[in-house]
């Protein structure tokens, strides 16, 4: 074979691998998913194992340590938020996405300590606001994703840090830049259940998430990381998702256009 003509082939060949990985990274998405506590990220760990099955890159950051968490018998605070950290590394490798981003504030709503009450909480939440500031910033998402007002169940630190990452992008022009979703239930399946979770009217879900059996298995894997929650209760979250139809339901926070000059 001439050299020329080896040459060339390596030459298109080095040109066939660089368009390929464009396209794969044209494709790739960053996700970044924003919750209050380790463990919030299994409410819909089933569509984080879908993306991430898909080749996006997803990122977890979760602001409060748990080291005052009730549901624990651990009553060393720090050794407890070393075992919810541990305990989240474990869920995010069993969803197979990124190593969670800890930003270790102790509370949102009433610090635990020297410090407590309303002024806490407001300093606790512009730490928050800032620190998430600098993520966005460093990853440039493609998609946002918050609880949003109901909470899930109406936790006030699901509320706070979805409100705190609305308010960031309001404040920042960042709307349109980095599309946020709230995460939620729709009424139509949850109205007649217990009343322990909120819910929002179905008309208002303008993104609905098919997933598979394989990344509801891995949700669910990555729920069995949390063992500071009894089993019992873990088996009946599991046994409950196991009944759902393999669909999450979303909607876009979207700002209205233009100005009027009355209410009316």
């Amino acid at each position: 074979m001439k050299k020329s003509s080896l040459l060339y082939i390596l030459s298109a060949l080095i040109i066939t691998i660089a368009i390929s990985c464009n396209e794969k990274q044209d494709k790739s998405k960053d996700i970044l998913v924003v919750v209050a506590h380790t463990d919030d990220e299994t409410g819909f760990g089933s569509v984080l194992a879908k993306f991430s099955r898909l080749g996006h890159n997803v990122h977890l950051v979760i602001g409060v340590d748990g080291r005052y968490a009730t549901q624990s018998g651990n009553k060393n605070p720090d050794s407890l938020a070393l075992a919810n950290k541990n305990q989240a590394i474990c869920s995010c490798e069993k969803l197979g996405i990124s190593e969670p981003i800890f930003y270790d504030l102790i509370s949102l709503d009433r610090k635990h300590g020297q410090k407590d009450g309303v002024r806490a909480a407001v300093e606790s939440g512009i730490e928050l606001r800032e620190k998430l500031k600098q993520t966005i910033l460093q990853i440039q998402p493609d998609l946002i994703i918050a609880y949003g007002p109901d909470g899930e169940y109406g936790h006030p630190e699901h509320i706070i840090v979805g409100s705190i990452v609305t308010e960031l992008l309001l404040r920042e022009k960042w709307v349109n830049k980095y599309p946020l979703y709230y995460f939620g239930w729709t009424k139509s399946l949850e109205q007649d259940n217990d009343g322990w979770i909120r819910y929002v009217d179905d008309q208002y879900f303008n993104v609905i998430i098919n997933y598979t059996d394989e990344d509801e298995q891995k949700a669910m894997e990555s729920l069995n990381c949390y063992e500071r929650m009894p089993k019992s209760e873990r088996e009946e979250i599991i046994e409950g998702e196991k009944n759902r139809k393999n669909e999450m339901y979303f909607r876009e926070f979207v700002v209205a256009k233009g100005q009027k000059q009355d209410f009316f």
